[in-house]
């Protein structure tokens, strides 16, 4: 199935503003075949924030997955948010470098039903790339919402910012973007919510 990298959630947003490593892009580009091979128990986002930022209660990221066919109805559409948990460290943690003093990481996986749904949407997709893709193929997008843990807090809005992103414990993580909560906030008023601005 052909895929438009132009609807690619992270590298269309992410490459028209600062704050993504060039290092970064290749791997950006390849996130959506990453994703269909990855072991959903592998994905994980990490955030590297200021010590001092507490996540409003019940806050989490999601990871986003669109699958939209180019012709309507050749095939059923994919677009399922799926919530992720989180865990917190201060120290060195899965290949991730400790944080510098004052900061810390907050680091999400799928939990177990996330997972399967995951899975499921894998298999919808490799099922359907095996008959061709449908009429016309379609365009999958991936991103990582992430804005709702970005506390409103004046006095961290312009503390330092960090996500990397892990689709294979092998490849191990990558920084995909770093910016300021005060950024995540402004994108998220813009309508685009995902891994950074």
């Amino acid at each position: 199935m052909r895929r438009s990298i132009a609807s690619l959630l992270l590298c269309a947003l992410l490459v028209a503003c600062s704050g993504v490593p060039l290092r970064s892009l290749p791997r950006l580009m390849r996130l959506s075949d990453e994703l269909l091979d990855a072991n959903p128990a592998e994905f994980m986002v990490a955030l590297q924030v200021d010590a001092r930022m507490v996540p409003p209660p019940g806050a989490a990221p999601q990871l986003i997955i669109k699958l939209t066919p180019r012709e309507a109805g050749a095939f059923e559409p994919v677009d399922k948010k799926l919530p992720l948990q989180q865990t917190v460290a201060s120290t060195a943690t899965l290949g991730l470098d400790a944080p510098a003093p004052g900061r810390r990481w907050l680091v999400h996986s799928l939990p177990p039903a996330s997972q399967a749904e995951l899975q499921r949407i894998q298999a919808n997709i490799r099922q359907l790339k095996a008959k061709g893709g449908g009429s016309g193929g379609g365009s999958l997008s991936v991103g990582v919402e992430q804005d709702a843990l970005a506390a409103n807090d004046p006095a961290l809005a312009h503390t330092r910012w960090e996500t990397w992103l892990q689709t294979s414990r092998r490849d191990g993580f990558y920084e995909v973007w770093s910016g300021t909560p005060a950024q995540l906030h402004e994108l998220a008023a813009r309508g685009g919510r995902t891994l950074g601005p």
